[in-house]
């Protein structure tokens, strides 16, 4: 079992997101809050806030929140790079040795990062955990427990393993097609131990062209029968991607072959 005062940090990219960071920076301090004050458990944190160039306040308001607490932190991309590049760039800014990853349009509930961190903390064999999420729309009982999978939001990691499986893909298309957590996600399942903790502790609202809203018609059926309905579910693999995929699964394979 670790000892020593775990340092973390809560990772959020952020483009445009003026209309929601508020309550999404929110909700990480109070996490902080909960974990520390009311559970007692002490941390050494950040809540680094990755502004993706964006054209509104996104920055003015993060600003805002570091002037009362100091413990949120602006990082600034000098070009727009897309929610993959933003989260490496934040792990790059920081040297915490556990990682949450939060979307600028989503929330934390207070016990997300005592119960995530309280479980990496009584195994040091766990690579990372992961936990339920409320979804914010309607969706068949088949999807929730693979959401629960593959989302960014809802799991913590040791940074050891975001840099041994090489951070989230940065690629062009991967930018435009906002599947570099799913990616992200399958390395990790495949590499390390981990474990589910079986309780909501954020929640993924929908929001015009996330990954929610573009696959919101496929989430409303059963798993058997979105394809034979022809739903169109937004998913594209371009070569690039499938390139990257290809390349990222065979690294894993490797660091495999490294631990047996």
């Amino acid at each position: 079992m670790s000892r020593t005062t775990p340092s973390i940090a809560v990772i959020i990219p952020a483009y445009n997101a003026a209309a929601t960071l508020d309550r999404t920076i929110e909700s990480a301090l109070g996490a902080l809050v909960y974990c520390t004050d009311v559970r007692g458990l002490r941390t050494e944190a950040d809540i680094i806030v990755v502004d993706d160039c964006s054209a509104d306040a996104t920055a003015a308001i993060t600003e805002a929140w570091t002037a009362r607490y100091p413990v949120v932190r602006l990082v600034r991309n000098t070009e727009n790079r897309g929610p993959g590049f933003s989260r490496n760039e934040g792990v790059r800014q920081s040297t915490a040795s556990f990682l949450f990853f939060l979307d600028a349009d989503d929330v934390f509930y207070p016990n997300h990062i005592h119960l995530c961190l309280t479980e990496l903390l009584a195994d040091d064999a766990l690579g990372y955990v992961f936990t339920r999420m409320k979804i914010d729309m309607p969706m068949h009982d088949d999807w929730p427990p693979s959401l629960d999978e593959s989302c960014p939001i809802n799991f913590c990691v040791r940074r050891v393993w975001h840099d041994m499986i090489q951070g989230f893909a940065e690629e062009d298309d991967f930018r435009t097609y906002r599947t570099e957590d799913t990616l992200y996600r399958k390395c990790l399942r495949e590499l390390v131990k981990h474990k589910k903790i079986n309780v909501e502790t954020c929640e993924q609202f929908l929001s015009p062209g996330n990954a929610l809203d573009r696959q919101k018609q496929k989430l409303s059926v059963a798993k058997s029968e979105w394809q034979s309905l022809g739903i169109d579910d937004g998913f594209v693999i371009t070569p690039q991607m499938e390139e990257v995929v290809l390349a990222r699964l065979a690294h894993v394979a490797k660091l495999q072959g490294a631990k047996a």
